[in-house]
């Protein structure tokens, strides 16, 4: 029933409404403009004058609805079918023109649903049609001009017609030059322009046309705010401003193309703020937010390769885990974006040395793994990005777990891209770098490094010359070759290596790429034929100047810098090498100290930097200033709990004699020797110190604080587990869980540290001794830490009362005993110079000089060498042949410890106690492919007896390193008489030797073992070269047989310093064990034994020297116990010298 009374109501009705709308622009008039059209509709009669008008009035509100509220589907075929009647019942021409003219808009628009290509072609047509009726350069003929272009370019985009496009263009460009209605919205008309030159863009790839399309989407977006006289419809307005985040969209995605093509920066930049005014006005929910953050982490992530603004990395990884945070797993790029986010974080560490962010970085990766399908085309760059990540935290972390694993994933990145697939020489370039950072690990596995090679000549290979990774696998390929030149002196090698980062050098352009580390090659390259003598100025200088170039380029805030300065000052010390002029080597100091300085450097490149350095500074001061810096930082190394023992040993080599050479210049400078000592102690043993910190005794603790007792010792008992072996399991999550749980473990145990040390009473709980604690390691006789630099030798005496140094300037004799061949270290030149330099003076010094005997109360020195110091025999030293007294040994006994810290802590512990009491004895007379002993088993029957005449039972063990272990735990004493093998490259390898030569008893082995609560007595090591560490890089950490034991738990170890005879090394035990046996298990038994033990074997040499002169040196010459021929006939001088007393 119409609510009207008669048409003529309805129309004024009508009226009323559609005046209301096109005043207000309110669009929640439309429905009742639609209510009263049918109303009134339904009111004529067919075949009268009205029908055709009502006809068209409620087809044109049916549009309306359409246009303005919600794109229905019914509404437009409604109004398509409404139209056409009116057109059919009128024969009125005015009024077929303007209901043909809505018909052809309206069709346009119906086409969309129908994809009818008719209905396309009569919109077409009957817009031509309403256009050619105009003769003016009215706004109502720019209208139509824009509604036969939108047509015009929907048919150009299917069939393609030239001249469509033509027309299109013409006619919109046209109805935007005229004077802009109120009602028309320009800013949709320049979108509408913008799509048929972007579509043309894409299918003739003619940059003008996207210029053209760039240009108009920018005026689009201008047209939004022009609106000089305020007469803007508001539904235009409106409409506009809803509109205005999507075509800042579009304008985005635009612009980044026209970036693509001309690699023009402002480009980028202008999308990216595009995108993020569009994100901003965008709903969380909107699916688009999702496609446009992550658009914004993509794009600011390739503005930072153009730029190198960190900002915009961290901006990008900030939009990257917005979006990870609200797509879910069910997301159709959720893993493709974990992989991305992944890598960003591997760039931002790249800039900040932040490990942080690497652990994030490996932890995205490993959930990009976990759900990225294995047919899925991505899976060789995710795993190519996780070989990446772990390969970095493994060159700042030292460890050799996380190298193994990203080789895993780089061989699987390799095998899990197609041969034709265009990006596999990334794959390629990945492998080359991780192996190559293994064959600098796996001390000279040429297998490695041939592989290396050729997977960098692959990649080379699959990239164009003006592609922007090229050089960067040339550089590759050149470093690797440098390695093989090293290792097989190929002249080949070399000058292949030279020529390409020559050419690598030289082709950096003037603008930042994050690829600035050609020159460092080419540096090294340089340096090296200089050092061989076959450089020369000119290739020194132009290294510098290319470095210098390399660092103008690169961010302040680059950790890159670091390596840049290093290069820079190494050069500059090759320079002063050729022409010895003194302001090169300033400025190498300056170099030097800047890349120590610099903030955000990796830690070991930076104490790397110091290390080469210190000892080439031209004043002291400048020695200190440096070598503290560094040394601030060499603890962050020991720190990394989580990792194995050989890794920590490889990161603390790099920081090898800074502690003794910064020392030195603090006590040249007149500093204190409590600060001189605390130097020592922070930058030296730290390996030791740490494996000491988590098994150190926490009696008081458990006392005071029982739940954080717990805790230290759940921690401690991860951290004190093994890892694994470093080889790769075939399910590499587990191997990257193993790590996890470590690395979880390490930085809880540090925060758990923190609390204790918060704690009243336990501020110094395992933290730095003060100086009352190193005053305390003097409470059963002085302590003499040794010093040696490149400057002398200094001592620091520690009494109960005072700290004291003694500075020996005079290197001249120390550099003798440098120089001297190791199997002279206990000739009798090399005990003389000893003396002489300053033994003799520091035993003046403490007022130990009388010559005692057996039945005397003797005063025991600890001695703590530093350095070279520490392969000599300080016991030994003296003027034996003079039979003067004036020897070590005639006035003190003798024992040593390898750090003040060490010392204080392991007196902390209890000692043995008087209770039934085991000991584990070994004799290895056969040891499969070594020399026979067959003193072993008269030694070890011998050591038996003696044991069993003390009450302590002697367990004699097989050939089998499972059986000694199996009874190690239970034993007090564990004596061994065997061979003994000196790994010089990796110290945690070295070991005793069972009848396995596969399986040994390694220093890793024992460092594994936590006796500490069985309080084991003594370890008497009667083997070669138990304390021996061959490599100087080691030697500060002073890991060995010897230190591993301690670590392990005993109080007490004898070794030796170097080879020892077969013969000899039963006597030293039987006057040992006597003694012991005299004095009972003490103390003082231990070191009193073994210096009665030498004394008198010197006395028997010295009684022989008379008779024989100098052939009784040496001893007779027969059964060495080490598993390394003697290089010469006389390699074991002055066979008494080399056992030595660690323990307390």
């Amino acid at each position: 029933m119409s609510g009207y009374n008669g048409v003529p109501e309805a129309e004024l009705a009508l009226q009323a409404l559609v005046d209301r709308y096109r005043a207000t622009d309110d669009t929640n008039v439309i429905p009742e403009i639609i209510q009263v059209s049918r109303e009134a509709l339904a009111m004529t009669i067919e075949g009268t004058e009205q029908r055709p008008i009502w006809l068209h009035a409620l087809a044109w509100a049916l549009y309306q609805s359409y246009k303005h509220i919600e794109p229905s589907g019914e509404h437009i075929k409604e109004a398509v079918s409404l139209e056409r009647k009116a057109i059919e019942s009128t024969s009125d021409s005015k009024g077929i023109d303007k209901y043909s003219y809505w018909l052809g808009q309206q069709l346009g628009d119906y086409f969309y649903h129908t994809e009818d290509m008719s209905d396309l072609q009569e919109a077409i047509s009957l817009s031509k049609s309403s256009l050619q009726k105009i003769t003016d350069g009215s706004a109502r003929k720019a209208s139509q001009q824009i509604n036969l272009g939108v047509l015009l370019k929907e048919r150009y985009t299917r069939m393609g017609d030239e001249q469509d496009f033509i027309d299109a263009s013409a006619n919109m460009e046209e109805a935007l030059s005229v004077v802009c209605s109120p009602y028309h919205d320009h800013s949709l008309w320049y979108t509408i322009l913008a799509e048929l030159y972007e579509f043309r863009y894409l299918n003739s790839e003619t940059l003008e046309y996207l210029e053209k399309c760039v240009k108009l989407r920018r005026q689009s977006l201008s047209a939004i705010e022009d609106d000089p006289d305020g007469k803007k419809s508001p539904i235009v307005k409106r409409e506009q401003e809803a509109a205005k985040p999507a075509r800042q969209w579009k304008l985005a995605m635009t612009v980044d193309e026209l970036f693509v093509e001309r690699r023009v920066v402002e480009d980028l930049q202008e999308a990216i703020n595009m995108t993020r005014q569009s994100v901003a006005a965008t709903a969380e929910d909107d699916p688009e937010w999702l496609i446009q953050t992550r658009f914004l982490f993509l794009r600011l992530h390739a503005l930072y390769l153009e730029t190198g603004q960190i900002k915009d990395l961290e901006e990008s990884i900030t939009f990257g885990t917005a979006f990870l945070e609200k797509a879910g797993p069910d997301h159709a790029d959720w893993s493709t974006q974990l992989n991305n986010v992944s890598a960003a974080l591997t760039a931002l560490y790249d800039r900040t040395a932040s490990s942080a962010y690497l652990d994030e970085a490996i932890r995205f990766g490993r959930e990009s793994l976990e759900v990225t399908p294995k047919d899925e085309p991505g899976l060789g760059m995710a795993l190519n990005n996780m070989a990446t990540a772990l390969s970095l935290r493994s060159r700042v972390s030292g460890s050799l777990q996380d190298l193994d694993e990203a080789i895993y994933y780089a061989r699987l990145a390799v095998d899990a891209t197609p041969e034709d697939e265009p990006t596999r020489h990334i794959q390629f370039h990945n492998l080359a770098s991780v192996l190559l950072k293994k064959y600098t690990r796996s001390y000279g596995d040429i297998k490695l490094l041939n592989e290396t090679i050729d997977m960098s000549r692959k990649a080379v290979a699959g990239v164009p010359e003006d592609h922007p990774d090229f050089n960067t696998y040339r550089n590759r390929l050149a470093s690797a070759l440098d390695y093989r030149h090293t290792a097989l002196r190929s002249a080949h090698d070399m000058e292949e290596s030279i020529q390409i980062s020559r050419e690598v050098a030289y082709s950096a352009g003037d603008q930042y790429t994050g690829r600035t580390f050609a020159p460092t090659t080419l540096a090294a390259l340089l340096r090296k034929q200089i050092n061989s003598s076959e450089g020369s100025v000119d290739d020194v200088d132009e290294a510098i100047e290319l470095t210098r170039k390399a660092l103008s380029l690169t961010p302040e805030d680059s950790p890159t810098r670091t390596q840049h300065w290093s290069t820079i000052g190494n050069l500059f010390i090759s320079r002063y090498t050729l022409l010895r002029i003194e302001e090169d080597m300033k400025q190498a100091a300056e170099n030097f100290r800047l890349a120590v300085a610099h903030p955000t450097g990796e830690p070991l490149r930076r104490i790397t930097a110091a290390t080469e350095i210190v000892p080439l500074c031209p004043e002291y001061k400048q020695a200190y200033d440096i070598g503290r810096t560094a040394l601030d930082m060499v603890p962050i190394l020991a720190a990394v709990r989580s990792l194995e023992t050989a890794d920590r040993q490889y990161l603390l080599a790099h920081a090898a004699g800074l502690a003794a050479n910064t020392a030195g210049a603090a006590l040249r400078m007149g500093k204190q020797p409590s600060e001189a000592l605390t130097i020592l102690e922070q930058g030296r043993g730290l390996l030791a110190s740490s494996l000491d910190e988590i098994r150190t005794d926490i009696k008081e603790l458990r006392d005071a604080f029982p739940a954080l007792a717990e805790e230290f010792v759940r921690l401690r008992d991860q951290l004190d587990s093994s890892a694994g072996s470093n080889a790769i399991e075939e399910d590499p999550s587990i191997y990257g869980a193993q790590g996890r749980t470590r690395r979880d473990a390490g930085r809880a145990f540090d925060e758990l540290l923190a609390q204790i040390q918060d704690k009243p009473g336990f501020e110094d709980f395992l933290g730095p001794l003060t100086t009352d604690q190193m005053l305390s390691a003097a409470d059963c006789g002085p302590v003499v830490v040794l010093n040696s630099s490149w400057m002398g030798v200094d001592a620091i005496i520690i009494q109960e009362d005072q700290l004291i140094s003694l500075v020996f300037p005079e290197v001249k004799d120390f550099q003798t005993l440098q120089f001297m061949p190791e199997h002279e270290y206990g000739s009798v030149q090399a005990l003389e110079i000893l003396w002489n330099a300053f033994m003799s003076n520091i035993l003046d010094h403490l007022g130990f000089t009388e010559t005692l005997t057996d039945g005397q109360d003797w005063p025991h020195v600890w001695w703590i060498p530093t350095g070279p110091l520490s392969r000599l025999p300080i016991h030994a030293a003296g003027l034996h042949l003079e039979r003067s007294g004036k020897t070590v040994m005639d006035r003190v006994i003798s024992s040593y410890a390898p750090s003040v810290k060490a010392l204080v802590h392991g007196r902390r512990r209890q000692g043995f106690q008087n209770s039934p009491a085991q000991a584990l004895l070994v004799a290895m007379e056969s040891t499969q492919s070594q020399a026979s002993l067959p003193k072993a088993k008269e030694e070890v029957d011998l050591v038996s007896k003696i044991c069993e005449s003390m009450s302590v039972t002697p367990v004699i063990a097989g050939p089998d390193k499972k059986e000694a272990l199996k009874h190690l735990r239970s034993s007090k004493i564990f004596h061994f008489a065997g061979h003994g093998y000196t790994d010089r490259s990796n110290p945690s390898k070295s070991h005793l030797c069972f009848s396995d030569a596969s399986d040994p008893l390694t220093v890793a082995n024992l460092l594994e073992l936590n006796l500490h609560e069985e309080s084991p007595f003594l370890a008497y090591l009667s083997a070669c070269s138990t304390g021996r560490v061959q490599d100087e890089q080691f030697i500060d950490e002073s890991i060995h047989l010897i230190s591993a034991c301690r670590l392990a738990g005993f109080r007490h170890i004898i070794g030796t310093l170097w080879k020892v005879q077969d013969e000899h090394c039963v006597d030293v035990a039987r006057i040992t064990y006597e003694t012991i046996r005299e004095g009972g298990m003490t103390d003082d038994s231990v070191c009193r034994g073994l210096h009665r033990a030498i004394r008198a074997m010197r006395c028997v040499w010295l009684d022989k020297m008379e008779v024989d002169g100098n052939s009784a040196l040496h001893g007779e010459v027969r059964e060495a116990r080490d598993i390394i021929p003697c290089e010469e006939d006389e390699a074991v001088p002055a066979y008494w010298v080399p056992y030595v007393h660690f323990g307390m």
